[in-house]
């Protein structure tokens, strides 16, 4: 199976996939309430994020859309609001609902920020937002194989890689691919988030790589 870019004809998709994977996430259980709501609303909430990652960050998948990894890129990891406003995301505060709402933006998202930024400062780096792969296809290595291409990406660019995962499980699988945990916190008692970091590891950038280092340098 082939790595490919994610580009505007897989929106549909790739929100799809991301909504099966993450129904069982304890920040969207935490969020939506109930399974009713979030497959109402998941959908076209993922259908945001990875037109964003389209327009202002970086995005692949398998070929045959059974996996994805969602990226935000060096200097571009904090969402401007104007970027937010072009992706489709203004009307989030009334497709969740006021409830869901609040509880997404001013707690999550407001603490995910917060750590961010205390952790990695203006350090360059890559944010590794959403990796997915589809359910029943888990045990084929995919998420790996994109892992290893992100890891590539950022190593021919010697910068790190920071990630969150609510899922404890994840923790000793990025902990076996050389991410530490710099930080964790509980959200109002329900779930825990775990803060961690790929350090910065130089290599030389292969041939078909040196186009997309230098969009990114420019």
């Amino acid at each position: 199976m082939n790595i490919i870019e994610i580009k505007k004809q897989h929106i549909k998709k790739t929100a799809e996939v991301l909504t099966r994977s993450f129904k069982d996430d304890p920040i969207f259980h935490y969020i939506f309430r109930s399974p009713e709501k979030y497959g109402q609303v998941a959908p076209w909430l993922f259908a945001t994020w990875v037109r964003w990652t389209v327009m202002f960050g970086k995005g692949w998948m398998i070929d045959d859309g059974s996996a994805l990894v969602l990226m935000r890129a060096p200097g571009k990891a904090q969402m401007s609001f104007g970027s937010m406003i072009r992706a489709g995301m203004l009307l989030t505060p009334w497709k969740l609902g006021a409830s869901a709402f609040r509880r997404f933006y001013f707690e999550v998202v407001a603490m995910l920020d917060k750590k961010h930024a205390q952790i990695m400062g203006d350090e360059p780096h890559w944010y590794g937002w959403m990796i997915a792969v589809d359910p029943g296809k888990q045990h084929k290595g995919l998420g790996l194989q994109l892992m290893n291409h992100c890891f590539r990406l950022a190593d021919a660019m010697n910068l790190p890689i920071y990630l969150e995962t609510s899922v404890e499980r994840n923790v000793v699988l990025y902990n076996h691919r050389e991410f530490q945990t710099k930080d964790s916190c509980t959200i109002a008692g329900c779930f825990n988030l775990y803060f961690m970091v790929r350090e910065a590891r130089l290599l030389r950038a292969r041939p078909q790589e040196i186009p997309l280092l230098n969009h990114f340098n420019n």
